[in-house]
């Protein structure tokens, strides 16, 4: 078989040695490199489905999951499942006990969600206004981007139908929390996942995927437009429609500081 390789640089290192045939070094790093990455990628498909399924309800809240029944349904191994399985409690949607084992995470009540966006308000207005005030292009044209892709999906009747419009829905309000530069509050808001729990009620409250959009493109158009008390206001408005949505309260300031 003919060589090939680009001219004028050095033959790369065969992964055997052509005497022996036994792999060196090299060759077993790129095996077990290639195995991590097959592994990786089947984890990453299996993390899919099970997402799917919890939040289409077809794991009940509080079901078992069995892996070695999972990993014959999927046809694979159950080293995936479990990194799924694991990848999802960090998330929040499955809990783990040593003496249980996985299982899908009960579902928060309404208090827990109306206590979800009073911490959203307080610091997503708060980010609103500081991108607003700086005005970065390259977070203007990430917040276009998803504002554009929420404008193009719909929220159908289960959450692969409703992936697009989810994900540019988190990522708009994820970049606008980074661009805020407060590593705390960045690092507090991924481990929260606030929009995969919202996620969790889409099956029995369906959105209107117009208005969702057309929140979004007001609080984007604010912060074009350098106004940062018009930012936080937009961003307010569209949190507190939202948790009306959602858990059928509308905003009230209940809480008393102490």
């Amino acid at each position: 078989m003919q060589d090939l390789w680009i001219a004028g640089r050095a033959r790369p290192e065969l992964p055997f040695d052509i005497q022996t045939r036994q792999p060196n070094d090299w060759g077993e790093n790129v095996l077990a490199d290639t195995a991590r990455i097959s592994r990786r990628v089947l984890a990453d498909q299996v993390h899919e489905i099970l997402t799917e399924r919890i939040l289409d309800q077809v794991y009940r809240p509080g079901e078992r999951l069995n892996i070695d029944a999972i990993a014959r349904e999927l046809g694979v191994s159950s080293s995936p499942v479990r990194e799924a399985l694991t990848r999802l409690t960090a998330e929040g949607l499955v809990t783990s006990s040593s003496f249980i084992g996985f299982a899908v995470a009960p579902m928060p009540d309404d208090a827990w969600f109306d206590e979800l966006y009073d911490y959203r308000e307080l610091v997503e207005t708060w980010a609103a206004r500081i991108v607003a005030s700086k005005r970065p292009a390259t977070v203007l044209a990430d917040l276009e981007a998803a504002v554009s892709a929420l404008e193009q999906g719909t929220y159908g009747a289960s959450f692969r139908n409703y992936r697009s419009a989810h994900d540019a829905d988190e990522a708009f309000h994820r970049t606008l929390i980074e661009a805020s530069g407060n590593r705390v509050v960045a690092k507090t808001f991924r481990e929260l996942n606030p929009h995969l729990h919202h996620a969790r009620l889409y099956l029995s409250r369906p959105q209107n995927s117009g208005l969702v959009a057309a929140e979004h493109r007001a609080i984007l158009d604010a912060i074009k437009s350098g106004a940062p008390d018009a930012a936080a206001e937009a961003m307010q408005t569209h949190l507190r429609l939202s948790r009306t949505r959602l858990i059928g309260q509308p905003y009230t300031h209940h809480r008393q500081s102490t």
